[in-house]
Formats: C-alpha cells, structure tokens, sequence
C-alpha cells in the first residue's frame, strides 16, 4: 500500500484544535436550496451559473511506507446530466514521519447548470504513479430557483 483513502467530507467549513489536533467538521453538506437574485438590468440563461458558496473537502489519509510521499488530489464537480463544471488539484507531501494526514481543500464559488444531484470526484496520483486514481465520490443535492429583480417604480 502506497497511500490509502479513508474518507472525505463535504462541509461549510474544518476547524483544527491547536492543543490537541483534533479536527472538527461545521456544517456537512448534503444539500443546498438557493434562491439567486441576478445582478444587472437583464439576464440571460448561461450554460452554469456560479452560487457564491465557501466550502471545503477534508479528506483523512493513511499510510506505511517510511518515506515522504507527494500527493496530488485531483477534485473534479459533475453535474446532473454528467458534465464536468470545474476541476482542483491540491499537491502536498505526506511526510516520512507521518501515518495519517488530513488534507483540506478549501473552495470559492459553486458552479450549478440545472437542479439535481452533483458529484464531486475524489482522485489520487502519488509520486510513483502516473495516473489518477478515483478514489471517492461525494453526493451533494442542489436546489435553486431564479428570482427576478425587482424594478422599481419611479
């Protein structure tokens, strides 16, 4: 074994406890409703939309080799009908010291196409490999609605 995947979560956000290491995970995300409200005088249909959403996947990993290892962990967001809407590599070195880590991939911005269930991809490629490994997938139901803007009335 090289590296192991153990778990990830999606959350609004990780905290870690500086006096005894222990992380802590606010607001796990299954699903998120949205009312969106557009900016400017018209709005047009666009192929996705990003929701202006702060979250985080934190990730616990294991390992047994006594080496350091370099860890590339590629994030990919799919969409309902199976479209890829954006993708994240996160690089860190899982040092030789070290039998477990926590990644936490911090993102901005949540692009959304349509209604339904989206999919974040989890993949693995460490230094003596060549090709990323899936290694999760984490479901997360998207619910938004438009709201026009209001025009007011002179």
């Amino acid at each position: 074994m090289n590296v192991k995947h153990i778990w990830s979560v999606l959350c609004k956000e990780s905290i870690i406890n500086q006096e005894d290491n222990v992380i802590s995970l606010h607001g796990v995300l299954e699903e998120i409703s949205s009312l969106l409200t557009p900016v400017g005088k018209e709005f047009k249909k666009q192929e996705k939309i990003i929701i202006p959403f702060n979250y985080e996947i934190v990730s616990y990993w294991i390992k047994d080799l006594d080496r350091d290892i370099k860890m590339d962990v590629k994030v990919k967001i799919i969409d309902p009908k199976g479209k890829e809407l954006s993708e994240a590599v996160n690089s860190s070195v899982f040092p030789k010291e070290s039998k477990r880590l926590r990644t936490r991939m911090k993102i901005q911005g949540l692009p959304v196409t349509e209604n339904g269930r989206y999919i974040f991809t989890i993949s693995l490629k460490t230094d003596n490999e060549k090709d990323y490994k899936q290694v999760s997938m984490l479901p997360l139901d998207i619910k938004f609605k438009i709201q026009p803007q209001k025009t007011s009335v002179s």
